[in-house]
């Protein structure tokens, strides 16, 4: 009686083995990996179909309307991701508030003439997310983000970049304090 396992070259056995475990290990992996799409089901502080309202942040800086760029991104941000659970303060199960702490312009990089080349905006805010029922709070936290742009002679252009900086920083500080959140909850 032949043995058939016994023509088979040892290299072979030992790769369809590997192969056989790479893809159990694979299939375990995917069936099993709680791959979502952002936005769709993934939040647990909207999952229980709870609304949010976000209030006008306070502003403590210099730098006028940032409290009401910033509270429009953040409607924006929760709107996309929750499938537009925001609603009227009177409404909402939920309130995030807070304050634009800080808004610093420095200059970072220079010409060789000793010119500005490039000025980075640097954004601190404080946020609090509270039951609008009982008040209690919920989640609470402090964020910072920069964004640098250039420099230029031209008075209106350089207007236009910080403008588009600050929107950049504050689309940044709406996604983080999302995911913040849910991650928190």
């Amino acid at each position: 009686m032949t043995v058939l396992w016994k023509k088979v070259p040892f290299a072979v056995v030992v790769k369809m083995i590997l192969a056989v475990a790479v893809a159990a290990t694979l299939l375990a992996f995917l069936a099993g990996c709680g791959y979502h799409v952002a936005g769709y089901g993934s939040g647990k502080l909207l999952s229980g179909q709870k609304s949010v309202s976000v209030l006008l942040f306070a502003n403590k800086t210099y730098r006028s309307n940032l409290e009401v760029i910033y509270s429009a991104s953040l409607v924006d941000e929760f709107a996309r991701r929750s499938g537009g659970n925001v609603l009227a303060a009177d409404s909402a199960d939920l309130h995030l508030s807070g304050i634009v702490k800080t808004y610093a312009v420095d200059p970072v990089s220079y010409t060789s003439t000793d010119a500005i080349k490039e000025y980075r905006i640097v954004i601190e805010v404080e946020e609090t997310l509270r039951d609008r029922a009982s008040q209690r709070v919920l989640w609470k936290g402090e964020m910072k983000d920069s964004q640098t742009y250039p420099a230029t002679t031209d008075l209106a252009q350089q207007q236009n970049s910080e403008d588009a900086a600050i929107k950049e920083i504050f689309r940044k500080l709406a996604q983080r304090t999302y995911q913040r959140i849910n991650e928190d909850f």
